[in-house]
């Protein structure tokens, strides 16, 4: 589904910032577009890319109606979101006087508050129109990003991939996982000799496995750890995650516990790889 997405709100707020962390959200970004040209521009590029971005800031307003504009794009491109971002007037000049930048409007005002106030009247309009408003006063660029991916992405986490390695504690720890699980402290099938042969994906070590006390509650420990950082990874931009789990083999505990983490994770709409590395060793 393609998404386009109009960013303005007043200087000082952000927009820079926030138009790069949209890039990293996989937007086209085109910034200062004068307003009687926006409707052209995203009939043109539209059809090229998934998501686009197009920034308007307050110097854009002298060059046309960017109401009108922007009521013209919505009608034509209804899933159109019109993000604001907004600061306090204190955040404004206390950025404005740490960066020693100029206010777009400072040559119709006598001073940074007299500008911040024009401006502000200037786009009230828009304002109120906006699908999103984004206070950004007590934001980091961290926050603002994790901010922009919650609005923008509400099924967060649903494209995110998660690889999932089984591997034998005696063969060495995979050097690219994010998170390694264990799962040696659990009865190993290794030693009851119809199972010997066996491994993790055969439905009788499935069934021993499985029935061992404390074994489903683990497994949704491990979910639920994993469900937690992918959110706060997906935040970062990241879009795809590392799991190892142990046994001593890796062919037995190991190979069950990543398959059954696999198939609780596609059950959430999760992309998942399974790689199970020792398999034949074990």
């Amino acid at each position: 589904m393609k998404e386009l997405v109009i960013l303005t709100g007043y200087s000082g707020a952000g927009k820079s910032t926030a138009a790069g962390l949209l890039e990293d959200l996989g937007f086209f970004c085109i910034d200062n577009l004068p307003p009687e040209v926006i409707y052209q521009v995203a009939s043109l590029v539209l059809p090229s890319v998934e998501k686009l971005a197009i920034v308007i800031d307050v110097r854009g307003y002298m060059f046309g109606n960017v109401t009108k504009a922007i009521k013209d794009i919505k009608e034509r491109f209804p899933f159109t979101k019109v993000i604001f971002l907004t600061a306090t007037k204190e955040t404004l000049v206390q950025r404005f006087a740490h960066t020693r930048r100029s206010h777009p409007l400072s040559k119709q005002a006598t001073s940074i508050m007299e500008a911040i106030d024009l401006e502000a009247e200037m786009m009230k309009d828009i304002l109120e129109m906006a699908d999103i408003v984004i206070d950004t006063s007590q934001m980091n660029p961290h926050q603002l990003r994790e901010k922009l991916t919650k609005v923008l992405e509400p099924t967060e986490g649903k494209d995110f991939t998660v690889h999932i390695i089984s591997f034998g504690f005696k063969y060495g720890i995979p050097l690219d996982a994010d998170f390694v699980f264990d799962v040696r402290f659990f009865p190993n099938p290794f030693y009851i000799p119809e199972l010997r042969p066996k491994d993790g994906r055969d439905e009788e070590v499935k069934e021993f496995l499985r029935n061992i006390e404390g074994s489903t509650e683990y497994l949704n420990r491990i979910k639920s750890v994993i469900l937690f950082a992918i959110n706060r990874y997906h935040s970062e931009g990241r879009k795809e995650l590392i799991i190892a789990i142990g046994c001593t083999g890796g062919k037995h505990r190991s190979v069950y516990f990543a398959e059954e983490l696999s198939s609780q994770l596609e059950k959430e709409n999760f992309k998942t790889t399974v790689e199970h590395r020792d398999v034949a060793l074990g």
